[in-house]
């Protein structure tokens, strides 16, 4: 067992950033009637998607538009929805919390078909999983939760993001990185959200010590980055696995080439809906303990056949520069509303956070343009962030004086941020998810 060093930096910095760090905050308006327009891909419209998370959305209507759901350093499992018809996001009414192991945050969770909550808790080495009644936001345990993971001790102690645990874009598939072991564990996701380990999962990832996974688009391969953020000597590179199909979906394979080196080592990588690219950061900034600023995203394109496929090279003019350095990202799940990226980053001069980035994506060149208006003055700043299934909202999480989840509408076609509702304080810090009502 490898259990490296570089944690016990890791757990500091999760620390830090987990409990309240203050900083850059602002939220300009309340919500209210007079500013809650519906349009197409904005506040209470609706429609179908894939991505991360799997499945298609709702929205409209008088129900709710999303759930959200949060870890409880406490030992629960707090919800929250949006409903943009009655113009709140607030707890839900309601709901019974179920009990988890009194915990530090968790290690990671998501959502898969839209209907399954998975949650990670190294505490109780146990992997937890509910299905979500889509009317009332409900949580039930599916059958077998919880889940016997003692590896879960050595999963990624970074607090940074959500790519520790991810799902495939169909959400049949969970995988989770252990980089205690240098391993990634892969499960099905069966019949009411039941899982099942893959055979011969755990799967080695060789030099890479996986902290952040990362799938592409249309769910065809797994790509795992070490998640350092202090590269000085890092020379790991990529790994790249095809995650087969039929009856060996879920067994990774490594890419011919993998683990993919360029000259600045990745923290974390993205997909994008088309399936073509990979979008990537460095993680490099003051704020985070390296000696300069990478204010860079950088862009590879994914290898459709022939020899390697899967395989990762550059693209042109790759990187593309940003005003802030990138700590976390999120890309819009489907390609209904445009493809774009947007960057979270860490100030290097106060403990905050600075203002959200966005870029729309060129497919066909991997070329990144900034978005009119970015960066956003006019929404909350924030650590991360992640897409509902509709690619419509903008969920953050944001440290001040209390721990914050908020929700931020995306313009179809351009890609402009507004924001009109408060956000919750949660209970505690933690790892959260969003999914729409099926």
């Amino acid at each position: 067992m490898r259990v490296r060093a570089l944690l016990s930096l890791l757990l500091l910095l999760a620390t830090m950033f987990l409990a309240n760090c203050g900083g850059g905050y602002t939220c300009n308006a309340t919500f209210g009637a007079s500013t809650c327009t519906p349009s197409s891909g904005g506040l209470g419209s609706g429609g179908g998607g894939t991505g991360g998370t799997g499945g298609g959305g709702g929205g409209g209507g008088t129900g709710p538009t999303a759930f959200a759901y949060a870890i409880d350093e406490n030992g629960t499992i707090d919800g929250y929805v949006l409903n943009t018809s009655a113009a709140t996001f607030a707890a839900i009414s309601g709901y019974q919390a179920p009990t988890v192991t009194v915990n530090g945050g968790g290690l990671g969770m998501v959502v898969a078909q839209s209907q399954f909550l998975y949650a990670a808790i190294g505490t109780a080495n146990s992997i937890y999983g509910w299905s979500i009644d889509s009317t009332t936001g409900a949580l039930t345990a599916v059958p077998g939760s919880p889940y016997a993971a003692p590896f879960l001790a050595f999963v990624s102690l970074t607090g940074f993001n959500q790519l520790s645990m991810i799902t495939n874009p169909a959400g049949t598939l969970l995988f989770i990185a252990d980089a205690g072991d240098d391993e990634i564990w892969v499960y099905q996701i069966g019949s009411g959200g039941a899982l099942t380990a893959v055979a011969g999962s755990p799967f080695s990832t060789g030099t890479v010590s996986p902290t952040n996974l990362a799938i592409d688009g249309l769910g065809l391969y797994l790509y795992a980055t070490s998640g350092t953020v202090l590269h000085e000597g890092t020379t790991s590179g990529i790994a790249a696995f095809s995650i087969g199909s039929g009856g060996s979906l879920g067994t990774l394979a490594p890419v011919v080439g993998s683990p993919f080196i360029f000259p600045v080592p990745m923290w974390a990588l993205q997909g994008e809906p088309s399936g073509t690219l990979m979008i990537g950061i460095s993680g490099e900034s003051i704020a985070a303990g390296a000696t300069v600023d990478d204010k860079s995203l950088y862009v590879y394109s994914i290898q459709p056949s022939g020899t390697a496929p899967g395989a990762l090279a550059e693209v042109t003019g790759s990187p593309f520069a940003t005003t802030y350095p990138p700590f976390n990202i999120a890309v819009q799940p489907n390609s209904k509303n445009g493809e774009f990226v947007y960057s979270f980053g860490v100030n290097d001069s106060a403990l905050g956070y600075d203002p959200i980035e966005g870029y729309s994506i060129d497919t066909t060149t991997g070329a990144l343009a900034s978005i009119t208006g970015s960066p956003f003055s006019g929404v909350t700043s924030s650590l991360w962030g992640q897409f509902d299934q509709t690619g419509d909202y903008l969920f953050f999480y944001s440290n001040i004086n209390s721990t914050q989840l908020g929700v931020i509408d995306a313009a179809a076609t351009t890609g402009a941020l507004t924001e009109s509702l408060s956000p919750v304080t949660l209970v505690t810090p933690g790892y959260w998810a969003v999914t729409d009502p099926q």
